[in-house]
């Protein structure tokens, strides 16, 4: 059962508490009254005033100042019910002028019923927050309620007993008044346990329903610490990993770099060697072309190096970069490489460029140094969905292909671009590579 049912049911046991409260004094003020009244009628004031030995109030008085102090009453409990949270001052000054109303109606009712006092107990317990004035105002209620009653209090002040206005009726009468009387009295006190049982039960449910949470918090704790542990560890993994796949990154570019640009070196010399007896001036202009080669390289070293993070074809257009390459090889070397562009130019990611690039670049590297190739063909088509390259050389080719640091890194680098790979050998008859990269869709075209 939810803190919401208990508040609920609490209402309704503060509900008719209060009812049966206003029916047992409104009933006794009548039978006060009335009593008066027929006394009055038969003539038989004089003993009655003689034994009360003080003047009563006039019979009319006393259920309306009893029905009017309950209706104040009723009042002042809706104002605690809203302001219970926000103005406990306020609440505290209300539950003084309940007690005030309590014994005030206790006192035109000759004190006979204290009963209301249950009520007001039952008012100060649930609407004041605060512990300590709480418990004040409970001894307090307390105290009243077991001092201001008739047989106390008629020991100093004269005072007509209800149980004398009672006698007054025939036997018959008299049994069904007593027999009201008591059932509603024994109605009240029900009402003040039901009300503190459900009170202490919906305590005792709220601090289970605490318990039961703060048991799953620690649950929930233990699991986010476990959690926690293993995010750590795998932060610790993927930094270690990040680091692995940087170190492949600057092996991969150094590896692509130096490798072409020294193979560009060394058939650059050896063809400056061939010819040097022959033309002293072509040999020299050759060589300036493999120093500016030589430069090129260990500029692209550096800028690997430095800039471990970024793309270096991020800044060049991808064609313009595949043509100075095959110029620079066309320039250096005996090497022929012949380039060929089919369909319109995509605009592609810069891991997309940078991955087209380096395998042209090793495909070339690979069909100089091991093909000992003298024509290579590059040809590029970009189609709607994917872009193929094919590169073909006349170089000795080999038996058996066998993946080194090369080939394998331009396996990893398709493969992350979820693309794929082929190579073809026959001995003597040169290398082929088949690439096909799927096509990421960007907004335009370069």
């Amino acid at each position: 059962m939810g803190v919401v049912d208990y508040d609920k049911k609490i209402r309704w046991i503060r509900n008719g508490h209060y009812v049966i409260n206003f029916i047992i004094i409104l009933f006794i003020s009548i039978i006060i009254s009335e009593t008066t009244l027929r006394i009055c009628g038969k003539f038989e004031a004089r003993e009655f005033l003689e034994r009360a030995q003080y003047l009563p109030l006039i019979p009319w008085q006393v259920p309306v100042f009893c029905v009017l102090l309950m209706i104040i009453f009723a009042i002042s409990n809706l104002v605690k019910s809203k302001f219970s949270l926000t103005q406990p001052v306020l609440i505290r000054i209300l539950c003084v002028f309940d007690l005030i109303i309590g014994v005030s109606i206790s006192y035109y009712l000759n004190l006979s019923y204290k009963g209301i006092l249950l009520l007001i107990i039952a008012n100060m317990i649930l609407y004041i927050k605060e512990q300590r004035s709480r418990i004040i105002f409970i001894i307090i209620s307390l105290i009243i309620y077991s001092f201001f009653d008739y047989d106390v209090i008629s020991i100093k002040l004269n005072m007509f007993s209800i149980n004398e206005y009672i006698d007054f009726y025939p036997d018959v009468q008299r049994l069904y008044i007593y027999s009201i009387k008591n059932v509603f009295t024994s109605l009240n006190e029900v009402g003040f346990i039901a009300f503190i049982f459900m009170l202490l039960q919906g305590e005792i449910s709220e601090n289970q329903a605490i318990k039961k949470l703060n048991s799953k918090l620690e649950i929930t704790a233990d699991e986010l610490r476990t959690a926690n542990e293993k995010l750590e560890e795998y932060a610790r993994e993927s930094e270690e990993i990040a680091k692995m796949k940087e170190r492949n990154r600057l092996a991969r570019e150094i590896h692509d770099i130096l490798g072409h640009t020294l193979t560009s070196i060394t058939m650059g010399i050896e063809a400056c060697l061939a010819i040097f007896p022959i033309d002293v001036e072509k040999a020299k202009c050759q060589l300036e072309k493999i120093l500016d080669t030589s430069k090129k390289g260990l500029l692209d070293v550096r800028r690997s190096v430095r800039e471990l993070k970024v793309d270096t074809q991020k800044d060049y257009s991808l064609i313009k970069s595949i043509q100075n390459l095959t110029e620079d090889i066309n320039e250096c070397t005996d090497t022929v490489v012949k380039l060929e562009i089919v369909g319109e130019v995509m605009k592609l990611k810069n891991d997309e460029k940078q991955t087209i690039f380096r395998i042209i670049q090793e495909s070339i590297t690979n069909s100089m140094r091991h093909g000992k190739a003298k024509h290579i063909d590059v040809n590029i088509e970009f189609d709607y969905y994917k872009i193929n390259i094919h590169i073909v050389d006349d170089g000795i080719g080999c038996e058996t292909i066998k993946s080194g640091f090369g080939l394998t890194h331009m396996q990893e680098r398709v493969d992350m671009l979820k693309g794929s790979i082929h190579y073809e050998a026959i001995k003597n008859k040169g290398f082929e590579t088949k690439v096909s990269i799927p096509v990421r869709w960007g907004d335009a075209y370069d």
